[in-house]
């Protein structure tokens, strides 16, 4: 993330209780994203049945979501970047609104895809405005925290929403999950209207430069990265519930305490990430991809046996969870000059994995594979990033070695940068 100089504060100086009240207003705006995404792969095997489709169909709808995210979400980014903030996220969490509202009427598989990617819209955009609102109603000693509060939405989705969505809509149906997020999330634009204050004018921004900046090899490596990465785990982890319940032999209550505990573990691997992006990021990165491609291949075996799976999972959500931040650190790392449109552009290469992933899931299942299959499966594909990291870090080791020492002396953090850039250590780099 960034506490980019180009934010502009807010008009009025809020209390602290005031700003505590925005804080959980935003966190849940992003709380409520990440619910509505993750849920689907709790709810498949009941929509599933609900609609008469094949596993692989229901499946797809995490492609479509994913790949509307992946086009989508920088073209949204640009397109609201001259928008009033306040006035972004009400337009974004109301759509999000409304594409729930139509998801939770939807009377045939065709329907529900659409309001699905209706809904994907908002996804990227509406993470990127909250933050920016929290960091620019912040005090500069606080921005860290204020960016920490707004990001543990998407954890706290996947700790509790999304297990608490596949638990309702496993008792009262998948529909009910979905008119859930759209009243709650309803709630949220009510709190949104009523306690964010319109902020000061927004410093003129240039989305050609940041265009400009991204074009380098290191963001291309970093993204490419991410999509391998993250295809690796979700040509697994869209089809867990139906894995958990039919080849480890878990009832579906259990199978939702443990879609939980997969998020109890993100939610320790964020933490983890974060300071390990702080010390040594492409060793850690590197470390974390195997360990991604390992957990993902020994969940093969420990799937059929119920406690060790359970295990696998907890140490699967812990790896994958990890690998967030330090992604997005060394995305910011590679394209300083371009904060925003970066951080965009991250979130679909994101998706863009899941939506491989999902893809590549579906494909083998519809090909005899069976569901145990798909671990193995995307360990391999987890394995095929390593290469990547290995090099660019070994490539950077050597570049700080024989780069010429700094000058000595006091440098004063930002100091010579442009407006609007991420400043970070040569290490990073």
């Amino acid at each position: 993330m960034t506490t980019s100089a180009a934010i502009s504060p807010m008009g009025d100086s809020p209390s602290p209780a005031r700003q505590r009240a925005v804080l959980a207003a935003l966190t849940a705006c992003v709380f409520m994203v990440g619910t509505a995404e993750w849920v689907m792969v709790g709810l498949l095997p009941d929509l599933s049945s609900d609609l008469s489709l094949p596993l692989p169909t229901a499946g797809s709808l995490v492609t479509w979501y994913a790949l509307t995210v992946t086009v989508a979400g920088p073209l949204v980014t640009v397109l609201m970047l001259r928008v009033p903030r306040r006035t972004a996220l009400l337009v974004l969490v109301a759509v999000f609104v409304a594409g729930n509202v139509a998801a939770a009427s939807a009377g045939a598989f065709g329907m529900l895809a659409a309001a699905r990617m209706v809904t994907a819209l908002t996804h990227s955009t509406s993470f990127a405005v909250a933050l920016v609102i929290a960091v620019s109603m912040s005090p500069p000693d606080r921005r860290g925290r204020a960016i920490s509060v707004v990001a543990a939405g998407w954890n706290l989705a996947t700790v509790f929403g999304a297990p608490l969505g596949t638990w309702v809509g496993e008792r009262y149906g998948w529909r009910v999950t979905f008119w859930s997020i759209a009243v709650l999330s309803a709630l949220i634009l009510t709190a949104v209207a009523v306690l964010v204050r319109p902020p000061a004018p927004d410093a003129p921004l240039r989305p050609r430069a940041e265009v400009r900046a991204l074009l380098n090899g290191r963001v291309a490596t970093v993204l490419s990265i991410i999509i391998v990465a993250q295809a690796g785990l979700f040509t697994l982890y869209t089809y867990i519930t139906p894995l958990l319940r039919e080849v480890s032999g878990f009832r579906a209550p259990v199978v939702t305490v443990l879609l939980a505990v997969f998020g109890f573990g993100a939610l320790f691997g964020n933490i983890l990430g974060g300071r390990l992006a702080d010390r040594a990021p492409w060793g850690a990165l590197c470390a974390l991809l195997a360990a991604l491609a390992a957990v993902l291949a020994l969940f093969t075996l420990t799937s059929r046996v119920q406690w060790a799976g359970a295990l696998t999972v907890l140490l699967l959500g812990a790896v994958s969870g990890a690998l967030i931040p330090l992604l997005q650190h060394q995305a910011l790392a590679a394209a300083p000059g371009a904060p925003t449109l970066v951080t965009a552009i991250g979130a679909s290469a994101f998706n863009l994995g899941v939506a491989g992933g999902s893809k590549l899931g579906g494909e083998a299942l519809g090909t005899g594979f069976g569901l145990g299959d798909l671990a193995w499966l995307g360990g391999l594909v987890a394995l095929a990033a390593l290469p990547l990291a290995v090099r660019t870090a070994l490539r950077r080791s050597r570049a700080g070695r024989f780069s010429s020492p700094a000058p000595a002396g006091p440098r004063r953090p930002g100091a010579n940068s442009p407006a609007g850039t991420v400043t970070l250590s040569k290490e990073d780099h």
